[in-house]
């Protein structure tokens, strides 16, 4: 099944690795693929978002978005992984694991952003991890919105 959560960020703190959003698997054995990402800003100050992986949730987000039947790109199921969207300030940082998958630098502009379909079936998301978008410098990563395009 195809389906897709979004929501929207708070600034960050200006401290390296602070998480905005953390898309986050529960499942005790279900891994899950992320197909893409899109992310705007809703500020114009310029960002410097990156994407990691997350090997603890971390506590207190702001903001959770649970996915439902209306998630499903055809209205069948709710998606049977649990998966959902940490959006916010977390009151303790998710634990971030490697280098960046991915990094982009978005310019002083609302609205500016990005659209990245990752290749062949995406990025596998294990049981019980996640996908953070954070802030790799010492910078304030400004308010987003995004949405994670999940298969499963």
């Amino acid at each position: 099944m195809q389906w897709s959560i979004g929501g929207r960020s708070a600034a960050t703190a200006a401290t390296a690795n602070h998480v905005g959003a953390l898309f986050w698997n529960p499942a005790t054995t279900k891994g899950v693929w992320v197909t893409a990402l899109s992310l705007f800003q809703t500020t114009a100050i310029v960002s410097n978002p990156s994407l990691k992986r997350a090997t603890v949730l971390g506590s207190a987000p702001a903001a959770t978005y649970v996915p439902t039947i209306a998630n499903d790109h055809n209205r069948l199921i709710a998606p049977p992984s649990g998966s959902v969207l940490h959006m916010g300030v977390f009151g303790g940082q998710p634990t971030l694991e490697g280098s960046d998958l991915f990094k982009a630098n978005i310019p002083a502009a609302i609205g500016s952003g990005f659209m990245m379909p990752f290749p062949g079936r995406g990025i596998y998301v294990p049981a019980a991890s996640g996908l953070a978008i954070n802030t790799p410098i010492g910078v304030i990563l400004q308010p987003f919105d995004c949405t994670f395009f999940v298969e499963e």
